[in-house]
């Protein structure tokens, strides 16, 4: 029961364990002054709050990381609610923190109209990592409720298909995540001084740089 319980869970969360984002990448800061300090400007503050994934990721990581523990040393029914509610407590606090860091990206006051659609392109992407890991979350809740060790194979049976169709959404997000990360990056001119001229990127963080997208979350 153990193993199944941890396969029907970890692919939703895997994503953001290989990707230290969640499921978000993190854009540069661009520490540039002189002509288009404006663009520059509103390309920080994009930044600055898309790179918040950076302060509540490590935390989801851990909680997990946790989970996976418990699981694997279920040997009652009562074990494994509590391990079920152990993952639906974190992936519910990761997706609290996705909804605020929507929230966080509308108020970001921008001009740039490229910027602008970024920024919009962005919030339906976290909103899609908020409705897979939601999905994620209320599968594995089936567990937490299921009634007896009798219904156990049934329910779990039926956990995995929606956490796989929640894996599917996930991986499809972090695709067009890591594109969108590229893409801003670029343009708001990752890796060029204001002159235009290739520089080492000794202001970017080590998380930056996108990765590419795994092949699963």
């Amino acid at each position: 029961m153990a193993a199944a319980m941890v396969t029907a869970a970890t692919g939703a969360i895997h994503q953001g364990r290989r990707r230290r984002g969640a499921v978000l990448g993190a854009l540069t800061a661009f520490l540039l002054t002189g002509c288009g300090a404006s663009k520059v400007s509103q390309c920080n503050d994009l930044a600055a709050v898309v790179n918040q994934t950076q302060t509540f990721m490590p935390q989801f990581e851990t909680d997990i990381q946790a989970f996976s523990e418990s699981a694997a040393q279920v040997k009652n029914l009562d074990d494994i609610k509590a391990a079920a509610s152990q993952y639906t407590a974190a992936v519910d606090t990761v997706v609290a923190n996705l909804d605020t860091l929507v929230q966080d990206l509308e108020s970001i006051s921008l001009q740039d109209e490229t910027l602008i659609q970024f920024r919009s392109d962005y919030v339906g992407v976290v909103q899609g990592f908020s409705s897979a890991l939601t999905e994620a979350s209320q599968a594995m809740d089936m567990v937490v409720s299921v009634a007896s060790e009798d219904d156990l194979p049934a329910t779990i049976e039926a956990s995995q298909q929606q956490t796989v169709e929640a894996v599917s959404a996930i991986e499809t997000l972090s695709q067009t995540e890591a594109q969108l990360i590229a893409d801003v990056n670029a343009y708001c001119g990752a890796g060029q001084t204001p002159e235009g001229t290739p520089e080492a990127e000794s202001e970017a963080t080590p998380d930056s740089a996108p990765e590419s997208a795994p092949a699963t979350p």
